[in-house]
């Protein structure tokens, strides 16, 4: 009877290990690239509905002219601050917090935001209305390779684009 032997040449695994260091190869370089533009969407995305749930507590929560809330901005910093309630009370001056209703909002440094100077800073009335009537925040990436805007209209509209470049 003829022996039959099990198992591949060492020519067969030299031709698998090869392909796969060439689909490594191929692979890595673009997931770097899809991982930099999700960062920098998500984070429009953060800010976009951050504007959109401080605009909805301006609607739902404030008391005649005088209820508005906030968010404030640190490019510098790479933060920004968002008021959650009525009471919540953030002095832009000093970048303090009182009553711990204020939520902190801290990207990596990978990212990079423009639009507001430091402490410029966007408020709803109680009709949702945002004043200053119109804003464009831009995240990107350091290299600006990959560029989103959330734009505020004057009716409130939060919306993202893409820049393209």
């Amino acid at each position: 009877m003829l022996a039959i032997k099990k198992g591949f040449t060492l020519i067969e695994l030299l031709i698998v290990i090869v392909i796969i260091i060439i689909l490594v190869g191929v692979g890595v370089p673009l997931s770097a690239g899809y991982i930099t533009e999700r960062n920098v969407y998500n984070a429009a995305t953060q800010i976009q509905q951050d504007l959109l749930l401080v605009q909805n507590f301006a609607i739902t929560h404030s008391s005649g002219a005088s209820g508005w809330f906030e968010i404030y901005f640190y490019p510098s910093d790479n933060k920004y601050y968002v008021e959650t309630t009525e009471d919540a009370v953030f002095n832009s001056s000093t970048k303090t917090i009182q009553y711990e209703k204020v939520i902190t909002r801290q990207f990596s440094s990978a990212l990079k935001f423009s639009g507001y100077s430091d402490g410029g800073y966007i408020a709803f009335d109680n009709q949702g209305i945002p004043h200053p009537s119109v804003g464009v925040i831009t995240i990107s990436n350091t290299s600006e390779s990959k560029v989103v805007t959330v734009t505020i209209s004057t009716i409130g509209r939060v919306k993202i684009d893409w820049v393209t470049k």
